[in-house]
């Protein structure tokens, strides 16, 4: 039974590195075709990915010491960050080099994930031959595919995680294989995943240990100095503690400068959570769910719905061929990754249990690279248990040219799914378009301004777009101190720190309310950008069906809790419908200016916003 299966070496030989260069090319392909078509669109930036573009401006002169504003609070309620600033210092040269636009920061993002996509690629190829390492490049662009424009290129957190950890997970596979280097390459990107998202550190922690003691232990185990050379391992591990004290300086500053730091509103958001964590059973079967061979990896959605079982088989599938492949010892490089996939799905399982209120893929986003490494493994594993005669095939001129062939082509194919696909959030960036340049107009560029909002649609998005806005063109403008997770210490505004007060307000029945306001100009309003929804109807008719859902709420009621509806289904599948079409749509919006700025009571300050002390 041995002689029927793979016995060649699985490390690729140098002298076909030129194929490495040209999968590496194609799987750039999309990435690039990418960043050109995003150039030729215009695009206004909202909510979160508007903070993110906040603190891009605000460097080099106010650089950001943490991460995004994030679903973080303490028990006062006060609003934490993501552990720290890395997406925003590594990403901000290209912004500038590009010109410091909303397109740059889009571009930059891409050209980071290109990056970290690249060097995924030169790692497999450190301990797998070169068919091995085109399947992988073929995983990783069907991957890229379903992650789509949003996650290529959209600057938001979750999203800038998943090529790091992809990296990580590699990184830990080579290190078992004796690679000494491999702690300081396992540091950054375990930095980059966890400062990017913090719900990445409950798996990335664990594979950050097997790529910092991999080497220690391969060294170890085999008796002999480390596989690749005789460099101390004190070497590389004092670089790695290097590599992560300059990737955690500022939140270390933070710490050190700020009471309370973002470090306690961490602790204390994970240690007291405001609702009970789903358990075990919900967390496996929502890991599960996510493992479709054929979900999210391969076409995106952020959905977690369906049935475990063609999860459940893909990972049943994926152990007992691990399994096969270990006792035959026909590849020790597939054992190791085996092994690392293990550890990941392990601490992956248990940190979905402990997931908290609503549960939505993006907070475990990083199942989609576990479930693509896991084909991946899957694939070489059945090709490694192929008699020899086919084996043999793989390793052939023949089958390099076609393998490389059928790369181009789905590197063509990702290229046009990714770049046929809008830009998110259409409706509210579209509506920001709008909003954005006749604000400026109505506005005096000597004047300071607060920027506010009465938006439960939104949640503020608009605003923070505005403010991103109206910043870009020169004008003074800044946020309340209940914002200052997301806009930054240096833009909070206190009592003495404006002149007017800009007000983005959501929903009708609000905008009337204002427009009857002593004092408060409308400077520019919008609604649908489709002029032939009808708003009116669709509105009465969300009305009448949570009337069946016992729900008889007044108009009022009914704007203040849109976003509520959007995200829940509990009231029924139709007011869900209802509400989404409405969102989707377009919610009427306006913004007023108050000048001068109305007498009222003090903004509460908090202990996290010193500019109000």
């Amino acid at each position: 039974m041995h002689r029927s299966t793979v016995t060649l070496p699985c490390v690729s030989p140098s002298r076909q590195r030129g194929h490495l260069a040209i999968a590496a090319a194609a799987a750039s392909l999309p990435l690039l075709v990418l960043v050109v078509a995003l150039a030729q669109r215009t695009w206004y930036p909202t909510g979160d990915l508007a903070q993110a573009e906040l603190r891009m401006l605000a460097m080099p002169g106010e650089p950001p010491l943490l991460g995004a504003a994030g679903r973080i609070a303490d028990e006062a309620g006060r609003q934490g960050n993501h552990p720290g600033p890395l997406m925003f210092w590594v990403t901000w040269p290209l912004y500038e080099l590009l010109g410091g636009s909303s397109w740059a920061f889009s571009a930059a993002t891409a050209i980071v994930n290109l990056i970290w996509l690249t060097v995924s690629i030169w790692l497999v190829s450190r301990f797998a031959r070169p068919w091995v390492t085109g399947w992988y490049v073929a995983v990783a662009l069907t991957m890229a595919g379903g992650f789509g424009l949003d996650a290529l290129s959209q600057p938001w957190n979750p999203w800038v995680a998943l090529f790091p950890f992809a990296v990580l997970v590699l990184t830990a596979v080579n290190a078992l294989g004796g690679w000494r280097w491999a702690p300081v390459l396992g540091v950054a990107a375990a930095s980059y995943a966890i400062q990017g998202h913090v719900g990445y550190a409950p798996v990335v922690l664990p594979v950050l240990a097997v790529a910092v003691a991999g080497p220690l232990w391969h060294r170890w185990r085999t008796g002999q100095g480390m596989s690749d050379g005789s460099t101390p391992s004190v070497v590389p591990i004092l670089a790695a503690v290097g590599v992560g004290l300059v990737a955690w300086c500022g939140p270390l500053l933070d710490v050190i400068r700020n009471d309370p730091h973002n470090l306690d509103l961490l602790v204390a958001n994970f240690s007291a959570p405001s609702e009970d964590p789903i358990g075990l059973g919900a967390g496996l079967r929502a890991v599960l769910q996510a493992a479709h061979p054929f979900g999210a990896w391969v076409w995106g959605g952020s959905e977690i719905e369906g049935s475990v079982l063609p999860g459940l088989a893909l990972l049943l599938t994926w152990a007992a061929v691990a399994a096969t492949v270990a006792l035959r010892g026909v590849c020790r490089p597939l054992d190791r990754i085996n092994v690392v996939l293990t550890v990941v799905l392990l601490a992956g399982v248990v940190a979905v249990s402990r997931v908290f209120g609503e549960v939505y893929l993006y907070v475990f986003r990083w199942v989609v690279v576990v479930v693509a490494l896991v084909v991946f493994a899957l694939g070489w594993g059945v090709a490694s248990l192929l008699p020899r005669p086919l084996s043999k095939v793989l390793d052939g001129r023949g089958a390099a040219v076609v393998g490389l062939t059928m790369i181009l082509i789905l590197a063509l194919v990702t290229s046009v799914r990714v770049v046929s696909q809008e830009i998110p959030y259409e409706s509210s960036w579209r509506m920001e378009q709008r909003l954005a340049p006749a604000v400026a107009e109505g506005l005096d560029p000597e004047k300071r301004y607060l920027v506010e909002w009465e938006d439960r649609v939104y949640l503020g998005g608009l605003a923070f777009g505005l403010m991103l806005d109206l910043e870009r063109r020169g004008f003074d403008v800044g946020g309340p101190p209940s914002a200052v997770a997301g806009i930054g210490r240096h833009r909070v505004r206190c009592d003495d720190d404006y002149d007017a007060v800009v007000t983005v307000v959501t929903g009708s029945l609000a905008i009337e309310t204002w427009s009857r306001l002593a004092g408060a100009e409308l400077l520019a309003e919008t609604g649908p950008a489709d002029p032939d929804f009808d708003a009116e109807t669709t509105f009465a008719e969300l009305r009448d069906a949570l009337a069946r859902a016992g729900r008889n709420w007044d108009p009022i009621q009914v704007e203040e809790a849109m976003t509520m509806l959007v995200l829940t289904d509990d009231l029924g599948p139709e007011v869900n419908r209802l509400a989404s079409d409405l969102v989707a749509a377009g919610v009427p919006t306006a913004v007023f200016v108050q000048d001068p700025a109305p007498d009222r009571p003090p903004l509460e300050a908090t202990p996290r916003t010193e500019a109000c002390f």
